[in-house]
């Protein structure tokens, strides 16, 4: 289903069949091009690709802020980080449970700021996901 603003919110299972949604918030471009030395990149990038990775890190941990501070201020703190990924953070909700940080499937996949919306109790790390 497409949401205001163009975003995404998908229905997915995780590996052991339980449903739930998530969005991705926020992306960089796919690195495939960057890896294999070609594409819309310097020459001083294509040099250095763990550079230019680095920088779309650093660019979703900045994005990441702001959505956690907006989050903050309509869930209340979030709890203390019961995910093995850093730099994803939870609301426990009676109903539900919503998980928003970053992601990267893949080397060459782009990084991601995601919101996750999870059956209640449930984790990424529970889910396998």
């Amino acid at each position: 289903m497409t949401l205001p603003g163009g975003t995404h919110l998908s229905l997915r299972d995780a590996p052991d069949g339980t449903h739930h949604m998530d969005a991705v918030l926020h992306a960089s471009e796919d690195f495939t091009e960057l890896f294999e030395g070609r594409g819309d990149y310097t020459e001083e990038e294509l040099g250095d690709p763990s550079a230019v990775v680095d920088r779309r890190w650093d660019e979703a941990r900045e994005m990441l802020g702001t959505v956690l501070a907006g989050a903050a201020r309509v869930l209340g703190e979030p709890a203390e980080a019961v995910e093995r990924h850093s730099g994803r953070v939870s609301w426990p909700l009676e109903d539900r449970t919503i998980v928003v940080g970053l992601n990267q499937a893949d080397q060459d996949c782009p990084v991601e700021v995601r919101l996750w919306l999870l059956p209640p109790g449930r984790t990424l790390d529970s889910l396998g996901l």
